[in-house]
């Protein structure tokens, strides 16, 4: 077993480093996957390649720029796929992708954002694009994150990809809710009751989506999660540059039933989904079985991140605490890099 106070030391040692400056020429995935995988250039170049022209702000300047590379989707099924618990329902919905460039800085994508049957989005590892960058200043690979208005998900000189599990939160025993709390990292825990989410901006989504194999067409009306979140305020380090990026949203259902939104899906900066807390639909799903409250996600296929019943809402960090399965990498790399500067 790895020495603690070792690992502590090389945590510490790691973070007070110089950031690396030079172009990535790897990317390493790795985490919760069947197959780790180093993929160099030649590697990515010879996975099924997809195109896709998009425009977003950096600095605040428009950018509008064409890439190709594989899915984001298609190089982890390279690397033989999420592996997850069998035992849990929709277990692909609690897990997560973190971005990492060379120059230490992350971004969190969930894999339900990506999932086929869920978010469907169609992210790229771009190794080519027209502005000329790709292979160059951005590195071997750069995340393109289809449909964000900003770029701060856009992860250049990308070193590696780690797919993770967010912890599991605790039901309130199944039921009927009338309440749901917010947690983790935010300024001000806060519960939520109707009146309460009543006092937020409204809005009203039609929305079809698949539950099980019945196609369901209803019209919801609720608050936007973001603005539910923006009430308890997610705590954020300002010395980190765009810290909101690695933080992931867990809702829970009474029944212990979690899904996981990564907070630049969420934001109105970047992915803005437009995922509503609904208390009222045409149907009568929020004054029957589904509770006072649930979670609406416009645009996903089946309705596996449609939280019945929401019981919390918890903001967690999952950059700052190394996965298992990485600590080993970590440790490898930290030699690594402490022998380069001997070298130096």
């Amino acid at each position: 077993m790895m020495n603690t106070r070792i690992l502590a030391a090389g945590l510490l040692l790691t973070s007070a480093l110089p950031a690396l400056a030079v172009p990535s020429t790897n990317v390493n995935v790795f985490g919760q996957v069947a197959t780790p995988t180093t993929f160099d250039r030649a590697a990515l170049a010879a996975l099924p390649q997809t195109t896709s022209t998009q425009t977003y702000t950096s600095g605040g300047t428009p950018v509008t720029d064409t890439f190709t590379g594989p899915t984001l989707s298609a190089l982890l099924n390279a690397s033989g796929g999420i592996v997850t618990d069998p035992a849990v329902r929709n277990g692909v919905l609690r897990q997560y992708i973190v971005a990492t460039g060379a120059d230490g800085y992350k971004s969190v994508i969930s894999a339900g954002e990506i999932a086929s049957r869920f978010g469907n989005r169609p992210d790229l590892v771009a190794i080519t694009d027209t502005l000329g960058k790709l292979p160059g200043s951005d590195g071997v690979a750069r995340v393109v994150a289809a449909g964000d208005k900003a770029g701060g998900r856009y992860v250049s000189n990308l070193v590696s990809l780690e797919v993770g599990t967010a912890p599991a939160q605790s039901g309130t025993g199944g039921g009927t809710t009338t309440q749901f709390v917010v947690q983790g990292a935010v300024g001000t825990v806060m519960t939520f009751d109707l009146s309460a989410l009543q006092a937020l901006t409204p809005y009203t989504q039609t929305v079809t989506y698949t539950s099980g194999t019945t196609s369901v067409t209803d019209t919801y009306t609720g608050a936007l999660l973001w603005d539910v979140l923006g009430r308890a305020g997610i705590a954020t380090n300002a010395a980190n540059k765009n810290d909101i990026l690695s933080k992931l949203v867990t809702a829970t259902g009474s029944d212990g039933y979690q899904v996981d939104f990564s907070a630049g899906e969420l934001s109105p900066q970047f992915g803005d989904s437009g995922i509503l807390v609904a208390y009222s639909d045409t149907a009568g799903q929020l004054s029957g079985g589904a509770g006072f409250a649930r979670l609406v996600v416009p645009g996903d296929t089946a309705g596996g991140r449609y939280v019945s019943n929401l019981s919390s809402l918890t903001v967690l960090d999952v950059t700052t605490v190394p996965e298992p399965g990485s600590l080993l990498l970590l440790s490898a790399g930290l030699g690594g890099l402490l022998l380069m500067r001997r070298r130096a």
